[in-house]
């Protein structure tokens, strides 16, 4: 998946988070077991959050910020990891779908810091570093949230 515009990518991680916590959703409706319906209730509300927050960043960012040319448009593979997350293949029980959340954060993470290393211009780089340190934080809070749930 190439991305030429600063934009694209952002559109892109918007549909992404939209996809995951939909996938979510219908995971918990198929559910016979109350932890994993809570697990992936809680998580399909947190990607309803981060589908939100990057659906209005986007829509009130510097449109300069958003026509800036990333500088290596090339197909890079991050986009295609996380494509496969949004199947939670084997996702079986409540660890199963922690490791498929912590995938899915890290690899996010991992894109946005090479993004911020590739960054052109301050403003790019400083986007794609909080962009990694949110989803830093998102994962920290996932797996607490997750691992409290899976103790009880």
């Amino acid at each position: 998946m190439a991305f030429r515009q600063v934009s694209e990518l952002l559109d892109w991680i918007v549909d992404f988070h939209q996809q995951l916590g939909a996938m979510y959703t219908r995971r918990a409706g198929e559910q016979r077991d109350e932890r994993m319906t809570m697990a992936l209730k809680f998580l399909a509300n947190r990607e309803r959050r981060m589908h939100d927050s990057m659906k209005r960043y986007v829509e009130d960012a510097d449109p300069a910020l958003l026509k800036t040319w990333l500088i290596d448009s090339q197909d890079f593979v991050h986009p295609k990891m996380l494509e496969r997350v949004i199947h939670c293949v084997g996702c079986q029980d409540v660890s199963d779908i922690l490791a498929n959340v912590l995938t899915a954060h890290q690899t996010l993470r991992d894109m946005y810091r090479l993004r911020a290393e590739l960054a052109q211009i301050p403003s790019e780089q400083a986007l794609f570093e909080e962009l990694a340190d949110n989803q830093e934080a998102e994962a920290r809070l996932q797996a607490r949230d997750i691992g409290r749930l899976e103790m009880y």
